[in-house]
């Protein structure tokens, strides 16, 4: 079984193509509002490749990589999910492969040892292979330190090719909006690849030495396309104003806020800019995330986003006005609801039972990839049965997934004009209207302050 499963690893294969460009793709495509991809372009269609993504959200990152490049890279998964044989031959045909943990009892390095020798077999059959560097997922938007196997098994499949170029590390950021939340947004930038053979000779010379430079050098490259905030102390505050303040700080820079990479680096501007202010301007800094804390503390008090103060004050007239179109789509709303709701539901209600954070896309996503198929399948049958009219029997079908989009978006829609009502009844109200007032100014406050920073380091770079 094990040499099948090597030289189905080995080569490319047509049911993995098909599956992922009918199946995984066009569901990664409706789970995300917006997939932006960067230096895809650039990254080797052919050729011994070991994509190294930072590790936020489980199964999603390997997704990310999977349907943004036209390669089929072999991953590797904790073994504790490869218990039963179905699920073992699902992960073999999506080319994953276990890798054992200490926790996970027995000798790891003895049980591994089949998984990295057929993962050197996939590299010296010039494919790619996917590793997760940080060695564990987290939410954090920091770049933990870089496990040290990569690099041991990207040298013994450089061995063979010597000071030759060919086995290439591409360093991959991933970027989410939100971890768990369908419909958020992705990015997904592959940096300049790194030709190993140019760490081969001192590789030769001092094994440790190389491997240090290999670490730090992936590290830098990783770090230049993902969000990395150092600071322990104000990492909360930093991450909450990255959020707040990026569509300012991208009109402030110059930039595009429809370009990924320009949104990119005004965000990453914004942490460079905040983690200086903290080692220069400590009580100040203080004082910032102070009125940062406060801010967002008001907003949980009244449930409110800050979308809501941002575009405030509001009228009854313009809310009434809002309402009216509200009603409007109500019908449209239903219908997609009819269409998508019970699936949708089965999927949220899988990942009630999930304890780690991270792992709730992953398992929604795998649980709508299988319950949605089916689900519609079922209903296209019951429509061509029932429904009457030619015209409805095509039409009808069709409309199903983007009614259910509209359905969704409606439901957002419909949150937000709550929120904006509640900020109305709120400033008809003496008890909440100073809060609320507080958090108007606060969010004033606190956008000077950054504009006031921002500007001071365009005249640095200037």
């Amino acid at each position: 079984m094990a040499n099948t499963l090597e030289q189905k690893l080995c080569k490319r294969s047509l049911g993995y193509c098909l599956t992922r460009e009918l199946l995984v793709r066009p569901a990664l495509h409706l789970y995300y509002r917006k997939i932006d991809v960067i230096g895809a372009n650039d990254v080797p269609d052919s050729g011994s490749v070991i994509f190294t993504p930072n590790h936020q959200n489980a199964l999603m990152d390997a997704l990310a990589i999977i349907c943004t490049k036209d390669r089929q890279p072999v991953f590797v998964a904790r073994a504790d999910i490869f218990k039963k044989p179905l699920i073992i031959a699902v992960l073999h045909f999506l080319r994953i492969l276990p890798v054992y943990r200490k926790r996970d009892g027995g000798s790891s390095a003895d049980n591994n040892q089949e998984t990295f020798d057929l993962i050197l077999k996939v590299l010296r059959s010039q494919q790619s292979v996917g590793i997760m560097p940080e060695g564990t997922h987290n939410e954090i938007k920091r770049l933990r330190t870089l496990q040290k196997g990569v690099f041991r098994l990207a040298m013994q499949a450089q061995e063979i090719y010597g000071n030759n170029p060919n086995v290439k590390i591409v360093p991959v950021g991933i970027e989410y909006t939100s971890t768990n939340e369908f419909r958020s947004d992705l990015m997904v930038r592959y940096g300049e690849a790194i030709e190993l053979s140019d760490f081969y000779d001192l590789y030769v010379q001092n094994q440790a030495r190389a491997f240090k430079m290999m670490q730090d050098t992936l590290s830098e490259k990783m770090k230049a396309g993902m969000v990395h905030i150092e600071s322990e102390e104000y990492y909360c505050e930093i991450e909450r104003l990255r959020m707040l303040y990026q569509k300012r700080a991208v009109q402030k820079l110059g930039l595009d806020f429809r370009n990924a990479e320009h949104c990119l680096q005004a965000q990453k501007k914004i942490v460079e800019t905040l983690q200086e202010y903290e080692l220069t301007n400590k009580e100040e800094m203080d004082t910032l995330s102070l009125a940062v804390e406060d801010f967002y503390d008001i907003l949980k008090r009244y449930n409110l986003q800050d979308g809501v103060i941002e575009r405030q004050p509001y009228s009854l007239a313009g809310l009434s006005g809002r309402c009216i179109l509200a009603l409007l789509g109500i019908p449209f709303w239903i219908i997609g609801m009819l269409f998508n709701y019970l699936p949708y539901k089965l999927s949220a209600l899988a990942t009630r039972k999930v304890k780690d954070p991270q792992f709730v896309s992953s398992v929604q996503f795998v649980a709508g990839i299988i319950v949605f198929p089916i689900y519609h399948i079922l209903l296209i049958v019951l429509m061509v049965i029932f429904v009457p009219c030619i015209w409805g029997k095509i039409i009808m079908p069709l409309l199903k997934v983007p009614m259910g989009l509209f359905a969704y978006g409606y439901y957002l829609a419909m949150k937000k004009l709550g929120a904006r009502f509640r900020f109305w009844f709120g400033m008809c109200n003496k008890a909440t209207r100073d809060d609320l007032l507080e958090a108007v100014e606060l969010r004033k406050k606190i956008f000077e302050k950054m504009d006031e920073l921002i500007h001071s380091e365009n005249i640095k770079n200037i």
